[in-house]
């Protein structure tokens, strides 16, 4: 079911439902969620999370269900000119 959103608070832009990956962090570790379903600004781009997303996505990680998929991601360190 497709929710409803009010207008962006930043811009006034209509805000509708995409689903979309996020990131999220927790106690140190990176998680991430395939097609949340998110509002994003079509003026802007701003994205607003509904809160009973929000605690499904907190849930899931507290209850540390089995991943669909793990993935390897490799971390740089900022190099100025670094080429």
């Amino acid at each position: 079911m497709v929710e409803k959103y009010s207008d962006c608070l930043f811009c006034g832009g209509t805000v509708e439902e995409q689903l979309i990956h996020r990131e999220f962090r927790w106690q140190g570790q990176l998680f991430i969620f395939e097609d949340v379903p998110i509002g994003v600004c079509s003026q802007c781009g701003e994205k607003v999370i509904k809160p009973k997303v929000a605690k499904a996505l907190d849930r899931i990680v507290q209850a540390k269900k089995k991943p669909k998929k793990t993935i390897k991601v490799p971390v740089y360190s900022y190099e100025p000119n670094g080429d």
